[in-house]
């Protein structure tokens, strides 16, 4: 206990050191320790103590705000002026671990979403900074000579001698500090990778600019094809204008030219001006020279530190300027020249100087201050240190929005992209632009002829109505985006431009997708005069376009900026992706996790339009069984559903909604029809069901079909029969019972969940079919007998508590940090799913005059009760990798970790079924374990062209089609496995009437030896 009481007096004492080397102010230093003890008696808090008192001293400065000196007494500034980059070099805390550290604190001192929401912006200012630094050395090492350490010590040795000219390191460092200066000032430009990238381009232009006017030939790089014919000759004399260079440099390192000079005209140009007009800079006003004049230069160089270290101060965000540090510290290792950062970071784990010479310590505070990143970051492209990242459970870096992992639904679809070096986030970034303008290339901002004519052939031509909604949307869109009035230049009209251009050319390409789905008369008013389905449609083409940019205004922004509920705004995705096949690859993942976001959590919001969708449906909520297909389930026959669903069915209006789904002349109109197996069991429901029985078989060889009635005791034969002799009739399309645009959402929601499920169980080495389908049973009885469960929580956090207590119930030692290591797998996994659940929503409870949730007393209580299904508990004392079984109250709710959600909340409604499961004793015969959804099927997946060069498509052979007859014998092929013999082209004939050869596209295909395939030749 001694030596207890001696480790706290130390680490009071070294946390009391810390605040007084940051002149703390006493209300944020006693709030960060009153929030630190807080947190450490519920958990066991790893590692050097500082750190985590330096993620609630963040947090305190955060809070607190500090009055300015102005010309209004209430001028304020977020935090308390403590530098971010200080705090954590004092702290001895790397960048990449305050990010990790900061989500765990904030994970269990239960901190709001602004917190959250700050920590995942400066993490994604943090990958893109690092991202643009990667850039600008190839760029500056291309226009400047080799910026050598050697070169910053040629200062000066006494005043009164004259000022030494800039050295190209000066140049390095200072070019990037304006950069990050501008950029820092400039929000609304900076705000995406894309703008990010040409303001950097634009900050080139301009230092190079002055150092040809200042004749600087000692620090320009003679192979820089930018430069002016005779530059080397000596009769060369310097133009009284800076060249522009942006053309060149955009060629050479990706950017797109006509937005790069948008940026530097209306945007660089504007705020270096301002500096001038500070005289921060010194220099010609009218053409921005003179920078690097040697009178002018250093004072430059202090002025523009000063004013960005201002900005670090005011803004709480880290100083960019530590890669300038890091830089320094590469090129000082031995055998680093002629390498610049990147270079020396991507060859350090390969040459044995540089472990060695990391190994000794020598730069050791600028390495810390980004942590260890010649470990980290030594794979070259930032979509490879994201995988890096999930394979070998590093320090979590927020990438996630630069280069977005492929969902678990995806997977089998979409394969992960090859590792490429000429592959960036920025080059990925200008080809998601480019593949976009050319997508839109003569499409105007308002309707085609095409579609106006489509408008015309409606009963009600809706032309009008739609095109003022667009501009209603397009004025509400530019008021959410613009982040202040007086930014410079305005880049919401030009996302609206092409945001609405999109919107029209995916409205005709739908439009002319459900003509050719629908019958030649129906009219399309109804869609058309759905305000929601062009409210949705719209904001999905501006997210599109957002999403191209890489702006930091990611989902759910768009929603927030439109109001737009998130159930209505899925409905538009598949349709989106289905009639556009020219979206990339990158955009088709973006949607697909948008889908899974809104699936997973955002719909069962308690203010979501679901609720009031199922309680108006009038049904029960649809099992798996009733959102499927048969063909499409794991204990069907095998079909599939080949009525491809339109976007009407998706969107129902008023009238037009479906409210009678099933209809049959023997039963009522009310009852659903559910075909029943030998020997499955007649679950009861809450509405009349007419379940179809086996047929009897009578002496004379005829069926007679039965229906049977739960709950009225009613047994309907019909009348009439049939010969069992007969040739049974051709198979009609099966289709889900529930075809409705709710029983679409449970569709999509339970696959999601399936494959979730499946990938977990994996994890765990859940093998055993039997046990997955009870774990699948238990969860879907969760989700139509218990819905209430999902509000205002998460899919994860069910499917969890579900793993859990089956394998609880079945004997099977899996305790819950093992599920939720695996679950970390996950690429959508997210430790705030399972530390933050919501444990009553008060406002709702008093509201209904009840409470949805248990005191922790009252949960051990019942656990006991139910014998077979124990509480659980921590199986190690908490850490922040481990749940305490802990809990907080708020004002309207309170919150805990999984365990404590799963022993007050999940147990008492779930353990009546689930001890069924048990593996003590006999299962009740009527109990049926509910199928699995098979996902999606090959044969609905889209053709895809092999080549850009030949008109060749290849797709999936779809088995329950039947293959026509041919006129002759047919020939088959099958890749990989014919002998050689039978590719011989000169045996191979169509088989037709013609017998016309083999051309050279069949050639081609006959030598794709990837994969098997099987081709019927006809």
């Amino acid at each position: 206990m001694g030596l207890l009481e001696d480790n706290e007096k130390n680490v009071q004492k070294r946390y009391q050191e810390l605040c007084s080397n940051l002149n703390m102010d006493r209300e944020a230093s006693d709030q960060a320790w009153k929030s630190y003890e807080t947190i450490r008696q519920n958990y066991t808090l790893e590692g050097d103590q500082l750190h985590w008192l330096g993620c609630a001293l963040y947090v305190a400065c955060r809070k607190s705000t500090t009055p300015t000196v102005g010309k209004h007494n209430t001028s304020f500034v977020e935090g308390n002026c403590v530098s971010l980059t200080r705090l954590l070099r004092l702290c001895k805390l790397s960048l990449i671990q305050f990010f990790s550290k900061s989500k765990k604190w904030a994970d269990m001192a239960s901190m709001p979403p602004e917190f959250r929401n700050k920590i995942d912006r400066l993490e994604r200012n943090f990958a893109v900074s690092m991202v643009i630094f990667k850039k600008f050395q190839p760029i500056f090492m291309e226009l400047f000579q080799y910026p050598g350490d050697n070169q910053l010590n040629r200062q000066p040795t006494s005043r009164k001698q004259r000022s030494l000219p800039c050295t190209s390191a000066k140049v390095f460092d200072f070019s990037w500090t304006l950069f990050i200066c501008v950029k820092g000032e400039s929000p609304g430009t900076s705000d995406d990778l894309v703008n990010s990238y040409h303001l950097l381009l634009a900050c080139c232009d301009l230092i190079f600019g002055n150092a040809l006017l200042a004749n600087r030939r000692d620090i320009m790089n003679p192979q820089f094809r930018g430069l002016p014919e005779k530059f080397w000759e000596l009769d060369y004399s310097p133009p009284l204008e800076p060249p522009c260079i942006i053309d060149d440099l955009c060629q050479s390192h990706d950017g797109i030219p006509l937005e790069a000079k948008s940026i530097k005209e209306y945007c660089w140009k504007t705020y270096v001006r301002r500096l001038f007009e500070k005289k921060v800079l010194k220099g010609d006003l009218s053409t921005l020279t003179g920078i690097l004049d040697p009178n002018n230069f250093e004072a430059n160089f202090k002025n523009i530190n000063k004013v960005y270290e201002e900005h670090v101060l005011n803004v709480g965000d880290f100083d960019e300027r530590i890669f300038l540090a890091e830089c320094r510290r590469l090129r000082a290792l031995p055998g680093a020249r002629q390498c610049h950062l990147i270079s020396a970071l991507n060859s350090s784990e390969k040459r044995p100087v540089l472990r060695a010479w990391n190994s000794q310590g020598k730069g050791e505070d600028a390495n810390a201050d980004i942590g260890t990143p010649t470990k980290l970051y030594g794979m070259g492209d930032i979509s490879e240190k994201l995988q890096a990242k999930k394979n070998n459970n590093m320090q979590q870096l927020g990438m996630q929005q630069l280069a977005p992992s492929t969902p678990l639904s995806g997977r089998k679809y979409l394969k992960s992209k090859e590792a490429h070096p000429n592959i960036t986030p920025v080059s990925t970034a200008m080809q998601a632009v480019s593949r976009l303008r050319t997508l839109l290339v003569g499409r105007p901002s308002s309707p085609s002829e095409t579609l106006l004519a489509i408008f015309r052939k409606c009963s009600r031509n809706p032309q009008e109505r739609v095109e003022k909604l667009v501009r209603d949307f397009g004025e509400q869109f530019c008021t959410s985006f613009r982040q202040s009035k007086d930014e410079d230049i305005d880049f919401a009209p030009k996302r609206l431009q092409l945001g609405e251009s999109l919107y029209y050319k995916l409205l005709e390409n739908i439009l002319e997708d459900e003509k050719k789905k629908k019958p030649a008369d129906f009219d399309l008013s109804v869609l058309l005069e759905n305000d929601v389905f062009h409210q949705s449609l719209f904001a999905c083409c501006l997210e599109i376009v957002i999403y191209s940019y890489n702006s930091q205004r990611t989902f759910p922004w768009i929603l927030e900026a439109f109001n737009l509920c998130p159930f209505h705004f899925y409905k538009v995705i598949e349709p989106i992706v289905r009639v556009e096949d020219q979206l990339s690859r990158d955009m088709v993942k973006h949607l697909n996790h948008i889908e899974e976001q809104i699936l997973e959590s955002m719909a069962w919001k308690s203010e979501s339009p679901l609720w009031e969708n199922i309680r108006c449906s009038g049904l029960p909520v649809p099992s798996c069984e009733d959102a499927f297909p048969p063909g499409q389930l794991d204990d069907c026959p095998c079909g599939t559903d080949s009525s491809r669903r339109t976007t009407n069915d998706r969107m129902p209006v008023g009238s037009v909604a479906k409210k009678r789904l099933f209809q049959s002349d023997s039963v009522p109109m009310t009852m659903v029809h559910r075909q029943v197996k030998p020997g499955q069991s007649l679950l009861q429901t809450s509405k009349p069901v007419a379940i179809n029985l086996q047929p009897l078989e009578s002496e004379n060889g005829r069926f007679s079909p039965i229906f049977y009635v739960p709950g009225t005791g009613s047994v309907i034969i019909q009348t009439h029969s049939v010969q069992s002799r007969q040739p049974p009739p051709p198979p009609k399309e099966k289709k889900a019972k529930r075809g409705d645009s709710l029983g679409l959402f449970f569709r999509k929601f339970y696959s999601l969940a399936s494959v979730r499920m499946q990938e977990l169980c994996a994890q765990l080495e859940l093998t055993d079919a039997d046990l997955r389908k009870k774990i699948w049973t238990c969860f879907e009885h969760t989700i139509v007998n218990q819905t209430d469960l999902m509000e205002d929580r998460h899919l994860d956090q069910i499917l969890m508590c579900a793993v859990y207590v089956i394998c609880k119930v079945a004997k099977i030692e899996k305790t819950f940090t093992e599920i939720m290591r695996c679950y970390r797998l996950q690429p959508q996994a997210d430790s705030h799913v399972y530390r933050s659940v919501l444990l009553c929503n008060k406002r709702r409870c008093s509201n209904n005059g009840t409470s949805n949730s248990s005191s922790p007393d009252k949960s051990k209580e019942d656990s006991r009760d139910s014998g077979n299904l124990p509480a659980s508990q921590p199986s190690a004392p908490p850490t922040p990798t481990r749940l305490a079984g802990t809990s907080n109250s708020f004002e309207f709710e309170d919150r805990g970790d999984l365990i404590m959600f799963y022993n007050t909340v999940y147990v008492p409604k779930v353990k009546g079924f689930a001890v069924k499961f048990s593996s003590v004793g006999q299962q009740p015969d009527n109990l049926t374990l509910s199928p699995l959804p098979l996902g999606k099927n090959q044969p609905m997946s889209p053709c895809r062209r092999i080549s850009e060069k030949h008109a060749v498509f290849i797709r999936s052979l779809d088995q329950q089609k039947t293959i026509p007859t041919s006129p002759s014998q047919p020939l088959s092929y099958c890749f990989s496995r014919s002998p050689a013999k039978a590719i011989q082209i000169d045996s191979f004939e169509w088989a037709s009437e013609d017998n016309l050869k083999m051309n050279d596209q069949m050639k081609l295909i006959v030598k794709m030896n990837e994969a098997i395939f099987y081709k019927k030749l006809v």
